[in-house]
């Protein structure tokens, strides 16, 4: 969105996250950060305004932005897009090799992001698939993504919004866990699997899938 005009880039955002809503944003939690506070919920579209339902997610812990600002400094995880003409019937998840993201990685979190992979063979850093597959990917490896609304390119140069991962944030076991139950039953609850959206190489189908495959005779 560089080289426009404030208004023109503000509008284009707009649209973005507008688009974004209409395609499933709403069913992911959305952390953003104004005017001192900090709000985690389900993003709407509501007379003419978007509006983060803050729940109460976070009560108990202190909402100040600096207890949050890793999830905007060293916290991505990739991004999450709209794309047309893709196998899977939602949103788009890439992972952080698939976006042009600014990336200061400590080595242990890189090598976390770097191992990171499900039971498909799907690797988190270069992941590009359904966001419901790669939310599920993230929450399967013990992070827990959250959308920022923040402007991202994916490689290919489709516009998204980042994801980020909210344990980068101090806070207590039992509030992890009430927030990874909520993003997880989320997903789980509109994730299916298509032939299509997944991709795996012939040794690892014939471990998960030979004993249901006939061979000809």
């Amino acid at each position: 969105m560089s080289g426009k005009s404030k208004e023109s880039r503000q509008m284009a955002f707009t649209n973005l996250i507008r688009k974004l809503i209409e395609q499933g944003l709403g069913d992911f939690l959305v952390l953003h950060s104004a005017k001192g506070h900090v709000y985690l919920g389900n993003i709407v579209f509501e007379k003419g305004n978007f509006v983060i339902k803050d729940q109460g997610l976070l009560a108990g812990m202190k909402m100040e932005p600096s207890l949050f600002a890793p999830c905007w400094e060293s916290g991505f995880l990739g991004c999450i897009y709209y794309a047309e003409n893709k196998e899977w019937d939602s949103l788009s998840f890439n992972g952080l090799e698939e976006c042009k993201l600014p990336v200061d990685l400590s080595a242990t979190r890189g090598n976390a992001l770097g191992l990171a992979e499900n039971q498909y063979g799907d690797k988190l850093c270069d992941f590009i698939g359904s966001a419901y597959r790669g939310f599920q990917l993230m929450l399967d490896n013990h992070f827990l993504p959250v959308v920022l609304l923040k402007h991202v390119l994916t490689r290919t140069g489709e516009s998204g919004l980042a994801v980020s991962d909210l344990r980068m944030v101090p806070m207590d076991i039992t509030v992890i866990s009430r927030l990874n139950n909520i993003v997880r039953n989320s997903v789980e609850k509109k994730l299916s699997y298509a032939v299509g959206d997944m991709e795996m190489n012939p040794d690892k189908f014939n471990e998960l899938f030979g004993n249901y495959v006939s061979e000809d005779k």
